[in-house]
């Protein structure tokens, strides 16, 4: 069972009020196939089409397209006696298929066709230049649903055309009729139908699983024939006359308002030049005749898989949005509506954003950076820990000491540590040991050891050197030598050894 098979077994059942008998014998499928299609909610996800099989007629098409080229009156009985005396192994009626595919179509002359209450609607997009949004300039599209028996019109402008916009337009439009007609026709869009092949149609899963939901039948038009939707295309003339043209769409806030007055106040009340009658009036007669809306309207969400940036950032429509830090490089789930961002780490919401229609703008949140900043300096202070401790045993025990002082730890021991850069380690530690015998913990104490020690010394007072241009390098330690050898040279200068 295909999604298409789906969508129209639900819409017979529900709007037709067909029996499972009679919708197998219209769609040509067994009942069992029927049952399970109006079990199902959700429409079934179509196979990927294979190659295409190899045909007797495949090494005879040459011969067949330069003879409709010569004569394109060549019968298909007739260029069947050919391929015979030359081996075509084939039947009558796979030639005439392919022949169908090869002749020129010929014109048609068509009649005007009216249609009955809430039975037909037209939909469109109309391309509308540029508008600009902030200090960006983006793509302006308009979509345009008609109801082919009243003329009603429904407009709304949008900044893409992608799939997810067109659903949610489709929605606003039911909203505003106030239901859903039975059959909905379009041109060949992408959105619609993803490739043709003749009578062969393969429409987008997603669409048809909307259509299905909402139990209308999408048709497409034949390829080339723009005057089959010709009531909403003449929609879309008169709204470039009597809408857009000379007004200045320089604010996008403001657009849509605009366009909902014109809608009501001009383009549904007007005089219909091929009905002679006001929309809003025959649409008192097809109102009741549109099917219901669904309970629960179907979700258009864009919804795409994301990866946060390094910097907790996620991409969206030429934007970022934030993140928590923990979640920095990590795969995530995008799901935006028409004014909201929303983030998921798997089934939990992470992050909620207003959505922009600007670009290349970034958008915070501050509880986003708290952790961040947080974890960043429980970092810096177990390296600063760990800086500290490799001085020696002593400073492991100093710092025990300095821990229960309740002075600020990280304070002191940055401290203690520059002055391991100005005077040396070793005096550091001789005046960290001399701290521990008189119990004297913070670095104004070792400082005031290590200035007394020097002063018995004869040496003077070392001030910091400051690098303005280079303050890194005012925290590079040259490693202390052991001075002890030198000691023993002067131990017992009547040694012989020495």
């Amino acid at each position: 069972m295909n999604p298409e098979i789906w969508a129209e077994a639900r819409r017979l059942f529900a709007i037709e009020k067909l029996t499972k008998s009679a919708i197998a014998n219209r769609l040509r499928i067994d009942r069992h196939t029927v049952r399970r299609a109006l079990a199902r909610d959700q429409a079934p996800t179509a196979k990927a089409a294979g190659r295409p099989r190899p045909t007797k007629l495949d090494a005879f098409k040459p011969q067949l397209q330069n003879r409709l080229r010569e004569y394109p009156e060549l019968s298909a009985a007739k260029l069947l006696i050919e391929l015979r005396r030359i081996g075509y192994p084939g039947g009558y009626s796979q030639l005439k298929r392919y022949l169908a595919g090869l002749r020129p179509k010929t014109d048609t002359a068509f009649l005007r066709i009216e249609t009955l209450p809430g039975e037909q609607a037209q939909v469109d997009w109309a391309n509308c230049g540029t508008i600009q949004v902030g200090s960006a300039i983006r793509k302006l599209s308009a979509f345009v649903m008609v109801l082919s028996y009243s003329r009603m019109i429904y407009i709304e402008f949008t900044l893409s055309q992608c799939l997810e916009d067109f659903l949610s337009a489709h929605l606003n439009a039911f909203r505003f009729f106030g239901g859903i007609p039975k059959k909905i026709l379009y041109d060949n869009l992408k959105a619609v139908v993803l490739s043709r092949v003749g009578r062969d149609i393969r429409f987008n899963p997603k669409f048809v699983d909307f259509a299905g939901y909402n139990l209308f039948e999408a048709i497409p038009c034949a390829p080339g024939k723009g005057n089959e939707k010709g009531k909403v295309e003449n929609g879309i003339k008169f709204i470039r006359s009597s809408f857009l043209a000379g007004y200045d769409a320089a604010s996008w806030p403001h657009l849509q308002p605009h366009a909902n007055t014109w809608r009501d106040e001009v383009a549904n009340v007007r005089l219909h030049g091929t009905t002679h009658t006001r929309p809003i009036d025959r649409f008192e007669a097809e109102r009741s005749l549109l099917n219901p809306l669904p309970p629960k309207p179907y979700d258009t969400s864009i919804v795409r898989p994301v990866k946060a940036t390094n910097q907790a950032f996620v991409l969206f429509d030429a934007n970022a949005y934030s993140v928590a830090w923990e979640l920095a490089k990590k795969p995530l789930t995008l799901k935006a509506s028409a004014h909201e961002v929303h983030i998921f780490d798997r089934d939990r919401l992470a992050a909620s954003h207003n959505r922009s229609y600007e670009k290349h703008l970034y958008f915070e949140k501050p509880e986003h950076r708290q952790g961040l900043l947080a974890a960043r300096k429980a970092a810096q202070g177990a390296k600063l820990h760990d800086t500290f401790t490799d001085l020696g045993d002593i400073a492991k025990d100093y710092l025990q000491c300095l821990i229960y002082s309740e002075l600020h730890v990280p304070h002191h021991l940055q401290k203690i540590l520059d002055m391991a850069g100005l005077y040396g380690k070793t005096e550091v530690l001789q005046a960290l040991e001399h701290a521990l015998n008189f119990k004297a913990f913070g670095a104004p104490y070792i400082q005031n050891i290590i200035l007394q020690q020097r002063a018995r010394r004869g040496l003077t007072e070392m001030p910091p050197i400051k690098l303005a241009h280079k303050p890194q390098w005012t925290q590079l330690c040259v490693e202390d030598q052991d001075l002890a050898v030198y000691d023993d040279l002067f131990e017992n200068p009547n040694d012989p050894k020495k």
